[in-house]
């Protein structure tokens, strides 16, 4: 966003706000709607009441939190540090972060110079998240109160905030627990022989194993960023022929999320085509685990292992197995094709 921004965007960024959003802003721990809230906060362009009165558009400009006390009008650096609300909300928070001597500095000399202070803290995502959850609890917060017309009480405040907050750092810890786990547990499966993979020896089974034939599709993703992912799978008979190959552009908020489209894809071709019998193969092995109850699953993936789960009802026996890496080269290159088209 900085690279292709307009030049307007540029000018409303101090140096030290475009470095950081350069070098840090996107790094950050957290949802993409929190930082794209800080990229607006960072270049003035949230629709606060002080850009509406630029604009000479007929609305309060008054601040949502103070109405009936203070009446101030609704700037950026008054909604989220100088408001009396703001003012008890960061101060009760864990951070305890005291804006009663911050007044002079302009709100993003001030958020730079927090975020830049707690990523040399200990806990260092943990903190952050923090932090930009305050933002948005506030933000969020305030469009309540202005288009739902909710009374503002600060129970309301702090029951979002603990509960996002929560949430993003239990999904820090989970991938740190997905990645260990990743790595522990990969090693010795990647030893097998190439009859285990041949017989794919199913880490998770849905339904009754008979003496039918199946199908057994191979599936892999391929993952550059959120517009920049890609699918591909090859399905083959019983008797190892291949009889069909696809391969999909997605978008993916992380290379995880990307597998477990591709998996939940496969489901729904097999299902139009009426397949009853089917084993998914993947080199993904966390994504595998999940789905077998054997490790908690990814903040990211819940939704997707979710829809995952409500189409096993569609097939009489589902079987996911694990296959290294150099097993699936060609759904691999299938993805990856796809993915840089």
């Amino acid at each position: 966003m900085v690279r292709r921004g307009s030049v307007k965007d540029k000018e409303r960024l101090s140096r030290a706000g475009l470095i950081f959003c350069k070098q840090k802003l996107w790094k950050l721990p957290g949802a993409a709607t929190w930082k794209i809230l800080l990229w607006r906060i960072l270049t003035n362009t949230l629709s606060v009441g002080i850009n509406f009165v630029k604009r000479n558009i007929e609305i309060d400009p008054s601040c949502k939190f103070c109405q009936g006390r203070e009446m101030a009008l609704e700037t950026m650096e008054h909604l989220f540090r100088d408001c009396h609300v703001s003012r008890r909300l960061w101060a009760c928070s864990e951070l305890g972060i005291r804006t009663n001597q911050a007044s002079f500095l302009q709100i993003d000399t001030w958020i730079i110079d927090w975020m830049v202070y707690l990523e040399k803290s200990e806990c260092r995502e943990e903190q952050q998240i923090r932090f930009l959850a305050t933002l948005w609890c506030i933000w969020s917060t305030r469009n309540q109160i202005l288009f739902q017309g909710v009374e503002f009480h600060p129970m309301m405040f702090f029951n979002h905030w603990s509960q996002i907050v929560s949430t993003g750092i239990q999904a820090i810890e989970e991938l740190k627990k997905g990645a260990c786990a990743l790595e522990g547990n990969s090693t010795p499966l990647a030893r097998d022989n190439a009859n285990w993979v041949r017989n794919s020896n199913p880490i998770c089974v849905v339904g009754r194993i008979g003496d039918c034939g199946y199908v057994r599709v191979i599936v892999d993703a391929g993952w550059k960023g959120f517009d920049k992912a890609g699918v591909g799978w090859i399905a083959m008979s019983e008797n190892g022929q291949i009889f069909h190959s696809m391969e999909r552009k997605i978008k993916a908020e992380s290379a995880l999320q990307a597998e477990g489209l591709g998996v939940l894809l496969v489901l729904l071709w097999a299902r139009e085509r009426g397949l009853r019998h089917l084993e998914i193969s993947s080199d993904c092995l966390s994504l595998i685990l999940q789905l077998a109850g054997m490790e908690r699953r990814h903040l990211l993936l819940k939704a997707i292992l979710e829809e995952i789960c409500d189409c096993f009802t569609s097939f009489h026996c589902l079987a996911f197995s694990y296959v290294p890496r150099r097993f699936n080269h060609d759904a691999h290159s299938l993805a990856c094709k796809t993915m840089d088209s």
